[in-house]
């Protein structure tokens, strides 16, 4: 018998447009199949098309505070070796970077590993003390849509809270001008400083939550104001904030073996109001003796609904949508997950290996 058709460039194109972005070994195992799909899968309107048709980055891993280190989440077509960051602290991870604070240098450094941009950011005229203090990296493209905005210009959001003069006060960096703003501030009374979880980015607000969740922090990214909110209730074992999926405001919790999520919402009479949302039974999702102690909400990856959370028997993630629960650390001594999102192309094979092969980045930096 003859041997079937080839078929066309469009139509192997198509076929391989539909490959998972959350699988990125798909990917290569793809390109070695033969010359042409390889040559359309480095194509750069190849990435562009796959990145608008599935929209929404994959998480890909994370970062946490324990060592500190890159877990990844999924299979990556590099080896995935331990790291200990040495004096390095990772502040937040979004829109493909990664706000980094060297402890020995007292200096913040962005880094977006797929594009290899690097910058140190200009001495602040403040303290920082990731204990107490918060920040955030992001996007400052106006309508960008965070498909593929690697190398582009960012801000840094810092937040500081001072126990001796009760106030917290924000400052912003801007990489078009390589400087700091004038700090915003606002009068929080005594006992309150910012945590060190993530912050969450909603519209042009950007929020922090105060300890155990007692109180959130608004900021005001286009009038540069700072403002309190109260939140739902109290979680002694911290709250996590997110952005929802409808674009609201949102708060994690956990209460016992409980997970609690909250919206902020308008009520009819035009006043936003905390409503919960939904609970979520852990001993439903997982044996009991995955959780032993109270477990604990450490992040949360925006767009693809996932939760991650702190146990004494490893770091498991929550598909809020599935409800899938996978372990994907057996550590979990750490306060924080920061997720790291992106669309993997064979392009940034390298740069993914330079996340997990972590030395490279600080022998670059020293």
């Amino acid at each position: 018998m003859a041997p079937p058709p080839e078929l066309v460039d469009d139509a192997v194109a198509e076929i391989l447009l539909r490959l998972p972005p959350d699988d990125p070994a798909r990917l290569v195992r793809a390109s070695l199949v033969c010359k042409l799909w390889r040559r359309l899968l480095v194509d750069p309107a190849f990435s562009r098309r796959y990145r608008e048709f599935h929209r929404t980055p994959p998480l890909l891993g994370f970062l946490d505070d324990y060592g500190p280190r890159f877990v990844p989440t999924t299979a990556l077509p590099c080896s995935k070796p331990a790291f200990d960051y040495g004096h390095w602290d990772p502040i937040d991870c979004r829109h493909g970077r990664i706000l980094l604070y060297r402890r020995d240098k007292n200096s913040l450094f962005v880094w977006d590993p797929l594009s290899g941009f690097r910058r140190r950011l200009r001495d602040r005229k403040f303290p920082f003390y990731p204990e107490f203090n918060s920040a955030a990296v992001l996007c400052a493209v106006d309508g960008c849509k965070h498909l593929d905005c690697h190398g582009g210009p960012f801000l840094v959001v810092f937040v500081d809270s001072d126990d001796m003069s009760e106030v917290t006060r924000a400052w912003v960096y801007s990489s078009v001008d390589d400087a700091w703003s004038e700090p915003a501030s606002v009068q929080v009374g005594n006992d309150s400083y910012v945590d060190m979880t993530r912050g969450a980015l909603v519209g042009d607000e950007m929020y922090f939550v105060f300890a155990l969740g007692a109180r959130i922090l608004k900021y005001d990214l286009g009038n540069n104001c700072l403002a309190l909110m109260d939140s739902p209730r109290v979680y002694k074992r911290q709250a996590v904030l997110m952005p929802t999926a409808d674009g609201l405001l949102g708060l994690i919790g956990t209460d016992g073996s409980s997970i609690h999520l909250w919206s902020r919402k308008v009520n009819p009479n035009g006043v936003a109001v905390w409503e919960q949302t939904r609970a979520i039974e852990l001993e439903k999702l997982t044996p009991s003796d995955n959780l032993c102690s109270e477990p604990r909400v450490i992040g949360f990856a925006e767009g693809v609904g996932v939760i991650f959370l702190r146990t004494d028997h490893g770091i498991f993630t929550i598909e809020l949508k599935s409800q899938t629960v996978r372990k994907v650390c057996k550590h979990g001594h750490f306060f924080k997950a920061l997720p790291f999102m992106s669309f993997y192309t064979l392009g940034t094979l390298l740069a993914l290996c330079l996340i997990t092969h972590f030395a490279a980045f600080i022998h670059m930096l020293s």
